[in-house]
């Protein structure tokens, strides 16, 4: 479904979400348009299953590789991990939106978000490797907090695995302050939208 926005020459793409998240919001339009004509965010299918487990496997691979593991035992531990995240995020987020990245169409990456009347939290986001460094993920975050603002949506969260300083220094590029621990392991950070 597509809208005129603006000065009626520019074409939206708008994501239509129903689903029941922390019994607050049931349906939710989404304007994730990033600055950028050739990144856009569609709603996830069925058909993306296969997309986003290669994902899955170009992220985790390339952080198991910087560890100098490899083979079959890497595939076996990596296919455990996917099954074990895809579980975990149904039980803890069970009305996320998962959103597909693409760049001139094809499929870069994946931002999985939990939609609530006061923040919006980033369950998950990732770029397959080739595609990192090269501005998607600023752009995505920056129109995420934009359609959030626009909603009356007063902050953005996610956690981070404390241990990754890249991610880290990502997003408090974007504007997100480490707000506390969150087990022994990840780091919770928050954007303030209002203003």
């Amino acid at each position: 479904m597509y809208r005129l926005c603006g000065n009626l020459s520019v074409l939206r793409q708008l994501l239509n979400v129903t689903a029941l998240r922390d019994g607050i919001v049931d349906s939710i339009w989404l304007d994730i348009v990033p600055d950028d004509s050739a990144l856009r965010l569609r709603s996830d299918s069925p058909t993306d299953a296969p997309f986003i487990r290669h994902l899955f496997e170009e992220v985790r691979t390339a952080q198991f590789t910087a560890t100098g593991l490899s083979g079959l035992a890497v595939r076996q531990i990596i296919a455990q991990q996917f099954r074990s995240q895809m579980a975990g995020y149904a039980t803890q987020f069970p009305g996320a939106i998962s959103l597909i990245v693409t760049r001139d169409g094809a499929a870069i990456g994946r931002l999985l978000l939990h939609c609530a009347r006061e923040r919006w939290h980033i369950i998950d986001i990732a770029l397959l490797p080739a595609d990192c460094g090269r501005g998607a993920g600023t752009k995505i975050v920056q129109a995420l907090g934009a359609d959030a603002r626009r909603r009356g949506v007063s902050a953005l969260t996610l956690v981070v695995l404390a241990t990754n300083g890249a991610a880290r220094r990502f997003y408090q590029r974007q504007g997100f302050a480490d707000i506390g621990p969150v087990g022994a392991t990840h780091i919770a950070m928050r954007k303030d939208l209002a203003g």
